[in-house]
């Protein structure tokens, strides 16, 4: 069995898992809630703009670091877009014992 049959059968195993089936739901309650999706959205775009701004080295209005620290904090209110972060962490942390195990079997 090549490399690549080996890559697919983990990711059909990964698919299995609670953790990704807990992400894959969260992403679509996600695109089903209109307003969690806008709060992404807006707070991206803001994210963008402070990030332009400061790669021309200019540094963002006081308007524009509340507008961001508002945006946050709605994002961290709503209970779509937290248990989505909670399922992305819940994911990456399986992700790394994966790589971990990968590591420590190639080294030993």
């Amino acid at each position: 069995m090549s490399l690549e049959q080996k890559a697919i059968e983990l990711a059909q195993l990964l698919k299995e898992t609670d953790e990704f089936k807990a992400l894959s739901s969260a992403q679509t309650r996600i695109r089903l809630d209109p307003i969690a999706e806008d709060l992404i959205k807006q707070l991206q775009l803001s994210q963008q703009e402070i990030y332009m701004l400061q790669m021309e080295g200019k540094e963002p209005t006081m308007e524009q670091i509340q507008q961001i620290q508002l945006l946050e904090a709605k994002v961290k209110s709503n209970l779509t877009i937290t248990n989505f972060v909670k399922a992305q962490e819940a994911f990456s942390r399986k992700m790394s014992e994966l790589n971990e195990t990968i590591t420590r079997e190639l080294f030993n």
